[in-house]
């Protein structure tokens, strides 16, 4: 179906890395495009990953990457496959693009010393970030270049590899930062240059690096761009879609024993409103800064609500009620006119004016042609006064200018602030912002992990119905769920704005994914805070390849 309850994870750690491992690298191998996460134990001054120049911001970043460490890493590893025939599956449009999905959480543990700030620490605790766990059953790596004593056949370096052997699209949000701590922490050190940086890039994802921060914001022109929004609206769009016969994506997930040890499973229903396509109420007390940004600086002191399908929720019957007016003026200029006109007939009798020419100025104060027939694109209900664009239910295709105005691209989040959920049990879920701080919270207590994004609508009802208190956030947040969502939105974004073939053909193994899709406007460009323009992930004639990284490809068999 459109629409899936639950995403399993799995849970994967040193005491039973080596038995997974196989399953890993084949879903990496067979993959039509891999989405990654990194959870990081800080991200030094924030002001510094908003320094005008790239360079500085650069060397800022390289000079953390090399102090500080990755906790956990998530893998969602999408393949795009052949549907069944089953007419549940089938729209108007033709059959979904359809997608085979496996999803892992490894924890890790860097063996050299490094940072961990507080205020990423507190924000790990707050959510459930279990640190005896990682100290305990991380998997260990070590920083920099390879050591020549290094005899792992099974490693996160040699995963990392893998990565960039397979030649796979990666997708990430907000990608820069993953990036360069992935490179320092389990390929290499980062080169001294950023446009060395950029060259390796190049060379190392032939497959192509897509950032769904950056097409979020500048291709779909969502209303804000942190995960969790595009993450949902993406998938409330979805299912709308599949409703209306118009492109849209189905997911299917590998099945697993209900007693696996090291499975978890992420709870993301929609809410029953947006599966019977009722129309939105107007959810109270939404956090307007939350909403613009994912994050609040009053945490979870905050009394408004952080839940996605809330904030979701108001912009649409905003946008309704919006229409509404427009279209009630619409409806008051007509009479107005009609009245008018109805004046100018009769003045024009008594002073023995020909009636057709008092039609005809009629005609044209209407915006009419000689029949009566309307103007294109005048007085219609999708006609907008003040050069105002035409704005629909869908949340992804608007461009209010009033919810619009709420988001900033300069502002800097010091750190997703979220809180765990209610007294039943749920854990919360954090968000990504314009600079996404350490994003993490790995809970070893529960193998169900809470209500996640969307358990809870509007109107204070879960998704079966049942009346409860309204938790302020709704959602899981670890690196392995974190991975799932990018990778889900790239997929919405692919059938939605690529190139889909008309037939029931899907790239070969190999393939280029990018080149199939004709997603060639959106590859290797990453979202940069504060700047209008992303960074282009391209080759340049002024600079070449750091001399660590060649000898790495070398041993890789990639030069």
């Amino acid at each position: 179906m459109a629409w899936f309850s639950s995403v399993p994870i799995v849970d994967v750690h040193r005491d039973n890395f080596e038995s997974i491992w196989p399953s890993i690298i084949v879903a990496i191998r067979n993959s039509s495009f891999v989405a990654l996460d990194a959870e990081l134990s800080g991200l030094g001054p924030r002001k510094n990953l908003m320094l005008r120049s790239f360079d500085e911001r650069y060397q800022a970043l390289r000079e953390v990457a090399k102090s500080h460490s990755i906790l956990s890493l998530g893998l969602s590893c999408f393949k795009v496959v052949k549907g069944d025939n089953d007419p549940d599956e089938l729209c108007a449009a033709g059959k979904p693009l359809c997608f085979q999905v496996q999803t892992y959480n490894i924890t890790l543990l860097c063996n050299e010393d490094y940072v961990v700030e507080p205020v990423a620490l507190r924000f790990l605790v707050e959510h459930a970030f279990d640190f005896n766990k990682q100290y305990s059953q991380g998997v260990s790596y070590y920083r920099g270049v390879d050591k020549v004593d290094d005899k792992d056949t099974c490693s996160p370096r040699i995963l990392f590899s893998e990565l960039i052997v397979s030649n796979v699209p990666i997708i990430l949000h907000n990608g820069l930062i993953d990036l360069a701590f992935l490179y320092q922490n389990l390929y290499s050190n980062l080169p001294p240059k950023a446009s060395q940086f950029i060259c390796d890039m190049c060379e190392m994802f032939t497959g192509g690096v897509l950032d769904t921060k950056y097409v979020a914001d500048f291709e779909v022109r969502m209303v804000a761009s942190y995960l969790e929004y595009v993450f949902r609206s993406c998938q409330r769009n979805n299912a709308r879609f599949c409703h209306e016969g118009k492109p849209y994506i189905t997911v299917e997930f590998q099945s697993f024993p209900k007693d696996s040890p090291f499975v978890e499973y992420h709870n993301c229903a929609l809410p029953k409103s947006i599966i019977n396509g009722i129309p939105p109420k107007a959810p109270e007390n939404v956090c307007e800064q939350y909403a613009a940004h994912g994050h609040c600086v009053k945490g979870m002191q905050c009394p408004k609500s952080h839940v996605a399908d809330d904030i979701l929720d108001e912009e649409e019957f905003k946008l309704v009620a919006r229409k509404k007016r427009r279209n009630q003026k619409k409806r008051e200029r007509r009479r107005k006119r009609s009245h008018q006109g109805g004046d100018d007939r009769q003045q024009g009798s008594q002073s023995g004016e020909p009636e057709t020419k008092i039609r005809c100025q009629d005609n044209m104060e209407d915006g009419c042609h000689g029949d009566g027939e309307e103007r294109n694109g005048e007085d219609e209900d999708d006609d907008f006064e003040d050069g105002e664009q035409d704005i629909s239910t869908d949340v992804d295709d608007r461009t209010d200018k009033e919810m619009s105005d709420t988001v900033s691209q300069d502002d800097v989040s010091v750190g997703e602030q979220n809180k765990e959920a209610n007294s039943s049990g749920q854990i919360a879920q954090t968000h990504d912002s314009d600079v996404d701080m350490s994003k993490s919270a790995d809970s070893s207590e529960s193998k169900v992990l809470g209500s996640v994004v969307g358990n809870v609508n509007g109107s204070g009802t879960n998704a079966d119905g049942d009346s409860h208190l309204k938790p302020k956030y709704a959602g899981c947040h670890r690196a392995g769920f974190d991975a799932f969502m990018t990778g889900f939105a790239m997929a919405t974004f692919v059938s939605q704005h690529g190139r889909v073939p008309s037939s029931a053909d899907i790239p070969s193994i190999g393939a280029s994914f990018v080149e199939f899709y004709a997603l060639e406007e959106l590859v290797n460009k990453l979202y940069l805070g504060g700047k209008d323009v992303p960074l282009q992930i391209t080759k340049s004639h002024f600079s070449k390849p750091s001399a660590s990284h060649r000898e790495k490809m070398k041993r890789l068999g990639k030069l």
